[in-house]
């Protein structure tokens, strides 16, 4: 539809559709989401990507002065072997609060570049990142996300699998005592993703149903959480 108004909030990638709310959940300064979404490197992370993209947003940067912001973002991907439909999944980014001060981030697959081969290749040339923020710059029809990644642990049977379930250990990736994390544009994400725990000899005594991730250091990728996610994340 041509004369839909701009930005579109619905769109797709080779492997993935996007749909977005028309109406953000949020508008904040720059300041103020870094605040909310506890992210100190916000700033920073978001002149890294203006540094490496193209000129008009080099040239936009020092007229943000506030972020559209969504809580949700739902995506639809085809099946693994005959390309029908799968059910659309909804990815949630949302701060902490009163009633979750653990706040929901959901887990992603991304790439560099919109086009990859997910799912053909599994993690090759891929990610896991948590999903932390999910915006658009005033003035912009691009919409981004802030993400935070995941380093792949190496197993001894060098395939970067565990021999005993098959799953791949992931740990947070830091610099310092801060979790790396880095602005990319939405459409490099390709997948959710279902991480679990990896509790070790005891799990932390304060974890719960809500804040594994922040009591947790350690997780594994959970290909056994869907069909599609098996087939993806198995040797052929």
């Amino acid at each position: 539809m041509p004369s839909a108004p701009k930005p579109y909030h619905t769109f797709v990638t080779p492997t993935t559709s996007f749909h977005l709310a028309t109406k953000p959940s949020l508008w904040l300064t720059v300041d103020e989401a870094a605040i909310a979404y506890q992210l100190p490197d916000l700033n920073h992370a978001l002149s890294t990507f203006f540094a490496n993209g193209d000129t008009s947003f080099q040239d936009s940067q020092h007229a943000i002065t506030k972020l559209q912001i969504w809580h949700k973002l739902r995506v639809q991907q085809f099946s693994y072997h005959n390309k029908t439909l799968l059910s659309p999944q909804m990815l949630h980014a949302i701060p902490p609060s009163t009633t979750n001060p653990h706040s929901q981030y959901d887990s992603i697959i991304i790439s560099v570049q919109p086009q990859s081969d997910w799912p053909r290749d599994g993690l090759a040339g891929h990610s896991v990142s948590q999903l932390r923020m999910i915006f658009r710059l005033a003035h912009s029809d691009l919409f981004l996300v802030y993400v935070q990644h995941f380093n792949i642990v190496p197993q001894s049977n060098l395939t970067n699998v565990s021999p005993a379930t098959g799953m791949h250990l992931l740990r947070w990736a830091v610099q310092g005592n801060e979790h790396v994390g880095e602005v990319i544009p939405l459409t490099h994400i390709h997948s959710p993703a279902h991480l679990v725990p990896n509790f070790g000899q005891e799990a932390h005594s304060h974890l719960t149903c809500l804040s594994s991730y922040k009591f947790s250091n350690e997780f594994w990728l959970d290909k056994y959480w869907t069909k599609e996610f098996y087939y993806v994340l198995s040797p052929a």
